[in-house]
């Protein structure tokens, strides 16, 4: 009697355990598939998709252009800001003659942002996300489909900008944010005032894309390389991209050269 008792009542909780054990496992299985699902669309839709396949190409000198139908009159203005301009580009940087460079022109911003951004970032960011640079390719928005943000001579500055980028990778791939910025709009030419307020030495040593586009850091950034230059010299400068070493170039820590430029943009308005 007392051992059918026992066998009785060890069924039912058997299989309560087995219906507990199946629904942690469905649990597990759910969330397993979720993260699964959400690392997918996350890498899917972050992935560069740069195709050169079914583009057309246009070589120059000493670049090929990948490009989807541009115009004879716009490829002759790539051709021509880009052989003028990249070789002196390449002497600031100690460079000399390099294998052709690559130059990816997409026919809209849509397609660029889609290319250069992936699925998901193209959604977040707005047309003044018009060119990048990705290893030793710069990748560019069509001059002739700017988008909102820019025009057909705007989008030849970023593209000067955007290779100012490859050539600051090939010496150092993680340069300080705000060196890197400041040498492509610098050296492309491209004007931006400096705010008004300066960001502190605290917000510039942030490498944040959104630290450096909150603090207007393109024109900030230009304005510090500038002074870099004129007060060190454009060998220094290349160094302490190379380095990140102030010390080392400079003599003097990075917070002092802060805040000696931060000082001399006040004389200067004064």
């Amino acid at each position: 009697m007392c051992a059918q008792h026992i066998d009785a009542s060890r069924g039912p909780s058997l299989v309560k355990k087995r219906s507990k054990v199946v629904k942690v496992v469905k649990v597990v299985m759910v969330v397993l598939t979720s993260l699964a699902v959400l690392i997918a669309v996350a890498y899917l839709g972050l992935k560069k998709n740069i195709d050169l396949d079914d583009m057309e190409v246009f070589e120059t000198p000493h670049f090929s252009i990948h490009h989807e139908g541009l115009a004879p009159g716009t490829l002759n203005d790539i051709q021509d800001r880009m052989e003028s301009k990249s070789q002196p580009l390449r002497d600031f940087f100690g460079l000399g003659e390099a294998a052709k460079g690559t130059i990816v022109v997409y026919s809209d911003i849509d397609r660029f942002q889609r290319a250069y951004l992936g699925l998901i970032l193209s959604v977040v960011y707005g047309d003044w996300a018009a060119g990048g640079a990705y290893q030793h390719m710069v990748l560019l928005t069509s001059p002739e489909q700017p988008g909102s943000d820019q025009t057909y001579e705007s989008m030849l500055d970023i593209l000067l900008h955007e290779y100012v980028h490859t050539l600051v990778y090939s010496i150092n791939d993680r340069a300080d944010i705000w060196l890197d910025e400041g040498l492509a709009t610098y050296l492309s030419g491209q004007e931006d005032e400096l705010p008004e307020t300066l960001p502190d030495f605290d917000a510039m040593e942030s490498q944040s894309m959104g630290d450096f586009v909150d603090h207007n850091g393109y024109a900030v950034g230009r304005g510090y390389v500038e002074y870099l230059v004129e007060t060190y010299g454009s060998d220094q400068v290349v160094q302490l991209v190379r380095t990140n070493d102030y010390e080392a170039q400079f003599g003097k820590s990075k917070r002092k050269v802060h805040d000696e430029w931060v000082e001399s943009v006040g004389d200067a308005e004064e």
